[in-house]
Order: structure tokens, then sequence, then C-alpha cells
């Protein structure tokens, strides 16, 4: 009985050291959390190309004689975290002569969208003093650039006005929809 005890001791005593040893090799660790938020709030920038200006020039008889297109590539960025659309106005032209008081309509001048973005609803919107919408809904984006045509399609406006240099501010403007 003494030998059948001193057996399983020992047996015991040789579980027990390896037991020890493989929980020795297993490695500690210890685990933490922490709180992850996204906050979104709603974003929209617009941005022009710099140093941008248009410009039609009429020195011609052939310039009054027909349409005229001033082409502006990437002439205006939007980012939106959400689909917008974008409308155009002008104030009125100013003559740079001192006196002149010639007035020139805005809305002999079209604006339009050329071939960029290619996804979006858009109109060609004629040049006024209050917001013509160019962009009707274009889905949100990170970097939409725009090609933008400036369109005079007939100078019979302009006939018999006073020459000189007429210039105003055209103003772009994007709208979370």
């Amino acid at each position: 009985m003494k030998k059948l005890l001193l057996v399983s001791a020992a047996i015991l005593a040789v579980i027990t050291l390896f037991n020890v040893k493989a929980n020795a090799q297993t490695p500690l660790s210890a685990t933490g959390t922490v709180p992850l938020r996204i906050v979104l709030s709603d974003a929209i920038a617009i941005t022009m190309k710099a140093a941008d200006d248009v410009e039609f020039d009429y020195t011609t008889a052939a310039d009054y004689q027909g349409s005229k297109t001033v082409p502006k590539t990437g002439h205006f960025t939007v980012v939106s975290n959400r689909a917008y659309k974008v409308a155009v106005k002008a104030l009125a032209f100013t003559p740079a002569t001192s006196g002149n008081s010639t007035v020139v309509p805005l809305n002999i001048i079209q604006v339009s969208v050329g071939t960029s973005p290619t996804v979006g609803t858009f109109n060609t919107a004629t040049l006024g003093t209050t917001d013509q919408t160019l962009v009707t809904t274009s889905p949100a984006t990170i970097a939409a650039s725009y090609n933008i045509n400036y369109t005079i399609p007939t100078a019979a406006a302009l006939v018999g006005i006073t020459k000189d240099t007429y210039a105003t501010v055209v103003t772009y403007t994007a709208t979370q929809l």
C-alpha cells in the first residue's frame, strides 16, 4: 500500500511538473477596449481655377458675324459629401471708361458644362443677376472638376454698343440637396 501511494505520488508529481512546464510556455496576454466613433458633418466647397479669366474679343467684322465660345478646362472643382446643385449669376456689366453709360445685357452669354464631369444633370444657363441653375443634381464627390463653356450665340445685341471694355464678376454657388 505504501508502494502504491509512493507510485501515485510520483505520478502526480510528474504530471504537475509537466503541467507547470506547459503553462510556463504559454505567453501571458491582456486585453483592453477603447470606443471608436466616426463623426460626419455635411461639407461642401467650390474652388475656382486661379487666373482663369474669361474674355470675348470682338476686333474684326467676322467676329460679329458668328457665335463665339470660350472654353475653360477645369474651371472649378466641387467637393461635397452629399448630392448638390450649382447655380451661376453675375453682376451687371461695367464699362471701363468713366462716363460711358452704355448697357451690355448679361443675357447674351450662355454658360454650359463641357465634357467633364460625366455624371449629373446639366443645363445651359443664360447669364443674369439672379441664380440660374447650371447643375440640377450631381452625386457626392471628393473632387468633381468642371469644364465650362461661355458662349455668345449671336453678337446682334453687341452691334451699335459703344466701343469699350465691359467687365463683370461671375459667381458660382454649389448647394447641397
